[in-house]
């Protein structure tokens, strides 16, 4: 019940990244393309946008790798 209910904020949260990482990319596309700024901001937004549209990617990994690091830890401790 609760995973049900965590869902959908998950699933708004990835909607959100993902959004923002269109906003980054774009801006930094759009800022050299009309010389707004230089080649280093411009690469720098690209990549912090790259990141945000893979956040919502690697979460998922993460929360499976803590679930078997404490399951590991759990049947240690309970031998």
């Amino acid at each position: 019940m609760i995973r049900w209910l965590l869902k959908i904020p998950m699933m708004l949260g990835n909607i959100l990244l993902y959004f923002l990482s269109i906003i980054f990319i774009l801006t930094g596309v759009l800022s050299y393309g009309f010389a707004l700024e230089s080649a280093r901001e411009c690469g720098r937004m690209i990549i912090i946008g790259m990141a945000f549209g893979a956040i919502p990617d690697f979460v998922p990994f993460w929360g499976k790798s803590l679930e078997t690091l404490v399951a590991k830890l759990l049947s240690m401790t309970n031998e």
